[in-house]
């Protein structure tokens, strides 16, 4: 890059920055890093994630894991848009793919959620004109315990519409996620893995371009899981069914090819991005121990954005964190990328929320071409650590659930329950205590928002499932078929329920301890639900009053915290103007309606302020009276004065809301 010699400034014109500006090194900067924290140690900069992994505030060359990890995949990282299809209505469904398609999806991804009417009744007629909409885009299924019934009616469409060999897409059968999704399988295991044995000969036959069987811990976070867990489970269950599959006499390399991993992609970037590099890195080593190579050796992940991290209060929020979780999966290499809609959460999505979802996809690749670079990630001293870090704890984690029997013990013995129990819980108090905070939820939520309506879905009240089957089990002479058997049925028109009958069982259900499952959000939106009743129920929203006697800026910032941290539970902040004493406000308290009420005083203050007010507010009949402050050696004082407890960054506001309301519905009660 040529200069003006005549105009140069202090800088060669070659640019020559290394001999204008002096290399800095580690010692240089943690000089200058303990200057800024004035007296904290470097080590308070150190944090620790959910899955145990200590993160530094710097990482140098000296971090990089030695041998550097080799990532395998394709060249280029151009992803998949894979567009989610539901099926409770199936003429909405087939409209809604084709909008879908021409919208830049590349592939579809049909959903069945068995909770919910309208999936039974799916035959060959409308999944058939789904195939003619698709063409040649790849079609996954997500239909759970649902999964092989609705397979044979996708395999059976594809004949119809003369897909034949060229079909591509995926049945994703996997009923180890299935289990521990839903808590009971239809099948015994034994069944299972021989009906999935039966799959994949049949589409290595007819469709070699599907894969059959998926492996999603999808599940798994929905239960609380993190990074760690995630893979492991994920690496135990793909054993499993190479180890099963063998059995019956399928090679590990032909179940490797009919095989893909699904994994959600959360909030937190770098350890999503880390993931997913674990995961591909992981996951080759495993099939290369099983002597598996060449293209089977790939590994094909698809991610999505996850539900677990999906809210109703401030819904528009979503589109941001899905952005952000999409990011995460290109960086991380995912092959197909499913974006939710934004109002997933709420109930069905509408046109506008869908194409968002796929235009969030479309911008990062076409715009900001993030598919142009076949690891961006690479070279990164942070994420390559976090990668080797996260790998290296997943394959403990793995190898312990492999000294315990394998991923179906692990199931059976509820170990997988207990180990997400507590991490549901933990993850649980990050959230109370706004350690982990949730934008527009427990940080800056909107007292004035509208709730997003959407319809929801209902339970079939026409007839159970078992009455139907029972009927088809007379009409089959009560024998069981292969999967093969079970195309040829659906080619007659036989739904997806009642090839659930014809298909092999041995008539011995699987059944585990349920996951705690549940959004992240959900802690502080159910506190908002409560306040809504309240307001609909009186007309006013429950109050809390902020009493002081100072105005300063310092103050008004309490102030702001103090009402940021109502709002999170649907409670307005009612502040006193012009308070000079504690009987005034002890009077102010009485005008707003409110039985309970925040100090918020300055440190120098406060020794005199606090006890004064306490007493006052509690003489007028506040039941609560809480101090905008963290306890010190002066709680023993103000609690004889009267102050019930404390609010400040870092404690569980959740649990001080949920008291606030519940003191402030009974006196309405």
């Amino acid at each position: 890059m040529a200069t003006n010699s005549g105009n140069a400034g202090p800088f060669d014109s070659d640019l020559r920055i290394s001999e204008h500006f002096p290399r800095r090194n580690y010692e240089d900067w943690e000089e200058e890093a303990r200057r800024s924290l004035r007296g904290k140690s470097l080590e308070s900069l150190t944090i620790e994630t959910h899955e145990g992994i200590e993160i530094k505030p710097l990482y140098t060359t000296e971090d990089l894991p030695r041998p550097p990890l080799q990532m395998p995949g394709k060249a280029g990282r151009n992803w998949s848009t894979c567009c989610p299809v539901d099926l409770r209505k199936p003429e909405e469904a087939v409209i809604e793919a084709a909008r879908g398609l021409a919208q830049g999806a590349d592939s579809l991804w049909l959903k069945v959620d068995r909770r919910i009417s309208g999936w039974g009744r799916l035959n060959i007629g409308v999944l058939a004109r789904l195939l003619e909409i698709a063409g040649t885009a790849p079609i996954y299924l997500d239909g759970r315990g649902a999964a092989p019934a609705l397979a044979a009616v996708l395999a059976a469409a594809s004949r119809r519409t003369g897909s034949g060999r060229d079909f591509r897409g995926g049945f994703d059968f996997d009923p180890l996620g299935t289990l521990a999704a839903d808590g009971v399988l239809k099948w015994s295991l034994e069944s299972s893995f021989h009906l999935m044995a039966d799959m994949v000969k049949w589409a290595a036959e007819h469709a070699p371009g599907l894969r059959v069987i998926g492996i999603s811990s999808i599940p798994y976070g929905n239960g609380g899981a993190n990074a760690v867990d995630e893979i492991a489970f994920a690496l135990a269950t793909g054993v499993e069914y190479l180890r099963r599959l063998e059995m019956t006499d399928l090679a590990p390399d032909a179940v490797a090819r009919s095989l893909r991993l699904i994994m959600p992609v959360g909030r937190d970037l770098f350890m999503e991005i880390a993931k997913l590099r674990a995961l591909r890195t992981l996951w080759s080593d495993v099939l290369a121990a099983c002597k598996v190579s060449g293209d089977g050796c790939t590994p094909i992940v698809h991610a999505v954005t996850s539900p677990r991290c999906l809210t109703t209060r401030d819904p528009w929020v979503n589109m941001l964190r899905a952005t952000n979780e999409t990011f995460a999966a290109v960086v991380g290499g995912a092959d197909d990328i499913t974006v939710l809609p934004f109002d997933s959460a709420i109930g069905r999505s509408d046109a506008a929320s869908k194409r968002l979802a796929l235009n969030t996809s479309t911008i990062l690749r076409e715009e900001a071409h993030l598919g142009a670079v076949s690891d961006p990630a690479s070279g990164s001293y942070f994420v390559e650590r976090l990668t080797y870090d996260l790998a290296f704890s997943a394959w403990k984690k793995f190898q312990h659930i492999e000294t315990s029997g394998g991923m179906i013990t692990y199931l059976r013995s509820g170990a997988v329950s207990r180990d997400l129990s507590d991490g549901f819980a933990r993850r649980r108090r990050a959230v109370a205590t706004r350690l982990d905070p949730i934008t527009g939820v427990s940080s800056y939520p909107n007292l004035r928002e509208e709730p997003l309506q959407r319809e929801s879905g209902k339970r079939s009240a026409r007839r159970s499932p078992d009455d139907e089957a029972t009927a088809v089990h007379r009409m089959v002479g009560g024998e069981r078929e292969s999967f093969a058997t079970a195309v040829e049925a659906a080619q007659e028109g036989l739904s997806v329920l009642e090839l659930l009958e014809l298909l092999p069982d041995d008539g011995v259900a699987e059944s585990i301890v349920s996951l705690t499952v549940g959004r992240d959000s959900r802690l502080f939106e159910d506190l908002r639900n409560i306040a809504d009743q309240h307001l609909a129920a009186t007309g006013s929203r429950p109050r809390v009053f902020l009493a002081g006697m100072e105005s300063s800026k310092e103050v008004r910032s309490i102030n702001a915290f103090a009402s940021d941290i109502l709002a999170a539970g649907g409670i307005a902040a009612v502040e006193g103007d012009g308070i000079e004493s504690p009987e005034m406000a002890a009077d102010a308290l009485a005008a707003c309606g409110s039985r309970s009420a925040i100090i918020c005083a300055t440190g120098e203050r406060a020794d005199e302020d606090v006890p004064l007010l306490a007493s006052a507010l509690k003489e007028r009949g506040a039941q609560r009276v809480l101090v905008c402050a963290p306890p010190g050696d002066h709680q023993s004082a103000w609690r004889s004065a009267g102050v019930d407890g404390y609010v400040y960054r870092g404690c569980n506001i959740h649990a001080i809301l949920a008291d606030l309301l519940e003191v402030e519905r009974m006196d309405h009660v």
